[in-house]
């Protein structure tokens, strides 16, 4: 019973001294992208994806076009981040969908631009959501390419008191395409 409660005492010592020389090490990181790694390693990553079908037809002018999108989550962990994750099982991030950048002829929104994933290891966390896409009366129906923009963001979770970073965040940009029609 002794040497058991010695291990777990080794075991928090070494995860604490690891997460304060991580801090200490790391001054400034950007706020978009993969992260490299320290000890041990845990990065959000997501994906934004769809049905092509959803904007396979032309959009016509005045019409507005329901594309049904899916966000996959996961924290992936490098050699020692398995028992940090464990610890953190269970525990949710928030995720940020926007429109960034869309066609002057166009509307863009989202239903739900804000979502609550949950940390599961060796899992993925998966929310559903509707983009909606508005052409204008003058939106142009010759076939030509339009687009719309949209930023996915999770920040990274910070520790006791907001001082160390656990997990680092994740940001990215996906373009779907549309084609515009009479």
């Amino acid at each position: 019973m002794k040497k058991r409660g010695m291990r777990n005492f080794f075991i928090l010592f070494t995860i604490i001294v690891v997460l304060l020389l991580q801090s200490s090490l790391v001054s400034a990181q950007p706020q978009s992208g993969y992260h490299p790694g320290c000890f041990f390693n845990l990065q959000f990553v997501m994906n934004l994806s769809w049905s092509g079908n959803d904007t396979q037809e032309p959009i016509s002018p005045g019409e507005t076009r329901e594309v049904h999108l899916t966000i996959s989550s996961t924290v992936t962990r490098g050699a020692y981040g398995r028992i940090l994750l464990q610890i953190l099982e269970g525990g949710t991030y928030p995720i940020q969908l926007f429109v960034e950048e869309k066609p002057e002829w166009c509307i863009a929104w989202t239903s739900q631009e804000n979502f609550t994933g949950v940390i599961l290891p060796n899992e993925m966390c998966t929310q559903n959501t509707l983009l909606y896409i508005h052409l204008n009366d003058d939106a142009p129906s010759n076939y030509t390419l339009g687009w719309v923009k949209l930023r996915c963001a999770i920040n990274d979770k910070k520790g006791p008191f907001n001082i160390l970073t656990l997990i680092h965040g994740y940001e990215n940009t996906f373009t779907l395409s549309f084609i515009p029609g009479p």
